[in-house]
């Protein structure tokens, strides 16, 4: 299944189906500044499936916002003025965010190479994963970029530039503890056993399987954690996928870093899917839309 233009393919045999999103959309959050509708080139976005929730990964401005279901819109961590920093009331540069029924939250600060837990309504926020330098041991990340937290709180993070997945095991300790690499770890590469600028990540926690999106080899690999190598490689032709940025629900949403030369689309992102299934879709032009569906019993593809 592959996004172009404003639909979603699924690649078959037969005839492929097709889903048309709503051209009608809304801007519920955005417009380029630092005030608290305001974002600047957002990223990751998470929808908490109680509270409804919309939390944003606000990246130019070095902070995470969070959008209650009422359109109140505040910051769950960062500096609400939009300051970068190190210490551990800043962000630098998040690039995804994710968050329980509690509001407290999981953030991949990107520049700062580590996974920040900001508790609901707190001024700091607290080291998980990472020691907060750049490098190759299993205590360091090289610019993270999505995170995950399985149902054993287990933190699960895509290393990209060190092209492996990471798993950090609760409790957390950074300082003692170091991080598994639980899929690549064989440098970048096109081969069955390499991930190439790992991005995206989905985890099949039953059936313990983890869909990555590789960015630089345009492909979603499909990996059963403790395996040395992937079970298949599940998508990816070079025109269709070009630069997959995140994957979501077993493979089936893959969010395309859009080719400017061959179809002048902004970069989307991020996706995420509600329990409505409607889509909130970031874009790297300051805004978080939601595009509704246009469901039609005959297409297969969702």
């Amino acid at each position: 299944m592959y996004a172009k233009g404003q639909h979603i393919y699924k690649q078959s045999n037969d005839c492929p189906g097709k889903l048309k999103w709503n051209r009608t959309a809304t801007t519920i959050i955005g417009g380029y500044g630092t005030g608290p509708n305001q974002l600047n080139y957002p990223n990751g976005i998470f929808i908490e499936s109680k509270t409804k929730i919309l939390y944003i990964a606000d990246v130019g401005n070095h902070r995470v916002q969070k959008r209650y279901p009422n359109g109140e819109i505040i910051t769950a961590a960062g500096d609400p003025h939009g300051r970068a920093g190190s210490t551990s009331d800043k962000l630098n540069c998040p690039v995804d965010v994710l968050a329980d029924e509690n509001e407290n939250v999981f953030i991949s600060d990107w520049y700062n190479q580590r996974i920040q837990y900001w508790q609901k309504d707190a001024k700091n926020g607290t080291t998980v994963a990472g020691n907060e330098s750049l490098g190759t041991e299993l205590n360091e990340f090289h610019f993270p970029t999505r995170v995950l937290v399985d149902s054993k709180k287990n933190i699960i993070v895509a290393d990209s530039l060190n092209q492996r997945i990471m798993q950090w095991t609760f409790p957390y300790d950074p300082e003692k503890n170091v991080g598994t690499i639980i899929a690549g770890g064989n440098g970048a590469g096109l081969n069955p056993y390499q991930l190439n600028n790992p991005n995206g990540l989905y985890l099949d926690e039953h059936n313990q399987i983890l869909y990555i999106s590789n960015e630089e080899s345009h492909s979603i690999t499909q990996w059963v954690i403790g395996d040395y190598e992937p079970r298949n490689i599940y998508a990816g032709i070079r025109i269709c996928l070009p630069g997959p940025s995140n994957v979501h629900d077993h493979g089936k949403y893959i969010v395309k870093q859009l080719d400017f030369r061959q179809l002048l689309f902004t970069p989307n992102e991020t996706i995420a899917v509600d329990s409505s299934v409607n889509i909130e879709l970031t874009k790297a032009v300051n805004r978080t839309t939601p595009f509704k569906i246009n469901e039609n019993p005959s297409f297969s593809a969702l």
